[in-house]
């Protein structure tokens, strides 16, 4: 069931208030996006669950002094954690991360057998492949769009674009990622 803009609040306020109730639906409501955006950006299941639980943390530290205005405000709050987080990680881990380098778990790479496709692993290796022909901020736009589930008007928010902007990237990298494929 989708939160209207009223139900959000109510949510923040009672989560901030340290409700548990609104601490669990607000969390339930964010964690999938989170989690996705986060394991996306890490090498295994195990980060990405404890950076996600760390950002929750931050995020639920840090919502006292937080101001709903809008869904999209939140997702652009919840993301600028999150980045923050991610920062973190790598630097505390001496780790870098390569400018074209897109990792993805085979849970979202792979397709059912039945679909006719004998190797999966294939597969998932040529839609990497593909992404990688995209320019940085085009693949994130795929990506929070496809898999964390963001609306254009909520990444364009994030990324601090236009949505007819976003709107158009999104077209222009798929029709990039068909030819790649088809290759």
């Amino acid at each position: 069931m989708e939160l209207n803009d009223q139900d959000m609040l109510g949510l923040i306020n009672g989560s901030a208030k340290g409700d548990t109730f609104s601490c669990q639906k607000l969390y339930d409501h964010l964690v999938d996006k989170v989690y996705v955006y986060v394991r996306y950006r890490t090498s295994t299941n195990e980060q990405a669950t404890d950076l996600t639980q760390d950002v929750f943390i931050d995020f639920f530290a840090a919502l006292p002094s937080f101001f709903y205005q809008s869904r999209a405000q939140l997702y652009a709050y919840v993301f600028v954690i999150t980045r923050r987080k991610l920062a973190r990680h790598y630097a505390d881990a001496n780790m870098q991360m390569k400018k074209n380098s897109v990792e993805f778990d085979e849970e979202f790479m792979s397709l059912p057998a039945d679909q006719g496709l004998s190797d999966n692993k294939e597969v998932g290796l040529d839609v990497k492949q593909a992404l990688g022909t995209l320019d940085e901020q085009t693949r994130e736009i795929v990506v929070l769009h496809h898999w964390s589930r963001y609306t254009f008007g909520e990444i364009a928010r994030l990324l601090k674009l236009t949505e007819s902007a976003v709107r158009v990237r999104h077209h222009r990298a798929l029709k990039t990622l068909a030819g790649a494929l088809e290759k």
